[in-house]
């Protein structure tokens, strides 16, 4: 199974999404494709797959990125900690940046892209300066910062090695702007 999966990640990497298909993952992952359909439905199913193995090793870095931290420092140790994931293979995340919405129907992308989405409100609830719906939107708003940055690095094909540090500024920026009276941002 795990064989199949990265077999998918390899042809988005290298071909893009046009070229992937059940029996070119098969292909790739060195089975046949009825072993492929032992595991998985449908390519779709292997696509979420992907994306939750993904999220799985992200949500792992960014526990041991955010421990000890607290407000602002938390939320930058989440940030760099998903820029530095997303550059290990920066292709892959291109290809699964451009192909969300159409994995927004599937239940278990939705519950990562949830859990993901509740580890940073939680780190911005817990600076309790935000208060009712503006911790939603301020989780909105890094999410969307950190994920146009990385969309636009990843589709010029740059890979700057100060992109983490990019996104880090852009979203204490943004965290200074709507809560101008924390500590770190005098």
């Amino acid at each position: 199974m795990a064989d199949v999966i990265e077999a998918a990640a390899r042809i988005l990497e290298t071909s893009g999404s046009e070229a992937l298909t059940t029996n070119m993952i098969a292909e790739v992952a060195g089975v046949s494709p009825g072993s492929v359909y032992q595991y998985f439905s449908d390519k779709q199913s292997i696509i979420s797959a992907l994306i939750e193995r993904e999220a799985r090793e992200f949500i792992g870095e960014s526990h041991d990125a955010i421990e000890g931290c607290s407000g602002l420092d938390a939320v930058i140790a989440f940030a760099k900690a998903l820029t530095l994931h997303r550059l290990q293979r920066p292709k892959l995340t291109l290809q699964l940046i451009l192909l969300d919405p159409t994995l927004t129907a599937s239940s278990e992308s939705a519950k990562i892209n949830e859990e993901i989405y509740n580890l940073l409100l939680d780190l911005v609830n817990e600076s309790g300066v935000l208060v009712d719906g503006q911790a939603s939107v301020a989780v909105m708003d890094i999410m969307g910062i950190m994920r146009g940055m990385m969309l636009g690095e990843f589709m010029n094909q740059a890979r700057s090695e100060d992109l983490p540090d990019r996104i880090a500024d852009a979203v204490a920026g943004y965290w200074c702007r709507r809560v101008p009276t924390m500590p770190e941002c005098d």
